[in-house]
């Protein structure tokens, strides 16, 4: 047996905005997303199996969540079904099991299950590939595409901040940790990171993605982010012009239908410690709210008054 283990990192969305729907029903984004340290482990095994025939796989899942599927219903499971059948199929037959130690809120808006979705494509790839891998960054992003819109953005995290990972691979300029995607989210162009300390809070419950999607259409948006603008001062280190354009347009709809997110935002925005927060924004189509720090200690203290007021938080930082 072989096994890899990989980081399974989460991502939160310095800005989002939001088209009309395409004939495809499917809505047009353009939106900054930043990798951050936080992360779950994503272990993959892979054992030949002489009774299987070359390109056949059993595949098994175990993860420490009890709620969680462990079936094709995980996003984990279905990137290990499109790796068999899209690279797999002069693999000689066998066992593939991916145990998953959750740490990212589920259903948050934080890329938790596309990550541990990109994990697989990766690990697959390198245990049937060798020290350079099966096939290269621009083909596993492609294929992520296949399974969800966060997950190339996962994979080009990973590819540059798991160091399990081939150097061919981690060195390949489509990889990397803050990205403005466009399209369905899944069109990338990779650019330069924002450096901050992060808390990331989470009411007790979760939102529909696509409940949001579909409820956006019907809102009046005041606020839209000029991504331009974001992505240059992003790339000028322009830190105070870059808060500015930090804007998520599905917050329209989401603190409304879910008067919980709106509460936690405004505990954050108004707890002492939270007043040296530089930004504070909803993730995705939430329900996470996060907060962006200049130091540790000011993301410690915010982390721990969230948590006193009953919220799950967490301290944490980008990564670049």
């Amino acid at each position: 047996m072989s096994e890899i283990s990989l980081y399974s990192f989460a991502k939160i969305n310095l800005s989002i905005d939001v088209g009309k729907p395409m004939e495809n029903g499917m809505h047009p984004v353009d939106m900054v997303m930043q990798q951050l340290a936080f992360h779950d482990d994503v272990k993959v095994s892979y054992a030949p199996d002489r009774k299987l025939d070359r390109g056949e796989f059993r595949i098994t899942l175990s993860t420490n969540r009890p709620y969680l599927p462990t079936d094709e219903r995980n996003l984990a499971y279905k990137a290990a079904v499109l790796m068999g059948e899209k690279f797999g199929k002069s693999v000689p037959g066998g066992n593939i099991h991916i145990d998953i130690r959750k740490r990212i809120p589920v259903a948050a808006g934080m890329a938790g299950g596309s990550g541990n979705a990109a994990a697989v494509l990766h690990g697959l790839n390198v245990l049937w590939g060798g020290k350079d891998g099966l096939v290269g960054l621009d083909r596993i992003l492609a294929a992520g595409s296949e399974l969800g819109s966060d997950v190339p953005f996962c994979a080009a995290g990973q590819a540059r901040g798991c160091r399990g990972l081939p150097a061919a691979l981690r060195n390949d300029p489509a990889g990397g940790c803050c990205a403005r995607a466009t399209g369905t989210g899944t069109d990338l162009k990779i650019i330069k990171g924002l450096r901050s300390w992060v808390v990331i809070a989470k009411p007790r419950l979760s939102v529909s993605t696509a409940e949001v999607y579909k409820g956006i259409d019907s809102c009046d948006i005041k606020e839209r982010p000029d991504n331009d603008i974001l992505e240059k001062a992003l790339e000028d280190g322009d830190r105070r012009t870059a808060e500015g354009q930090m804007i998520n347009v599905l917050e329209s709809y989401t603190l409304k239908a879910y008067p919980q997110v709106a509460e936690l935002k405004e505990a954050v925005i108004r707890a002492e410690s939270g007043r040296s927060a530089r930004r504070v924004l909803m993730s995705g189509s939430g329900p996470t709210v996060f907060a962006l720090f200049d130091t540790l200690n000011q993301a410690k203290k915010l982390c721990a008054d969230v948590r006193s007021m009953g919220y799950e938080a967490y301290w944490t930082k980008t990564t670049v």
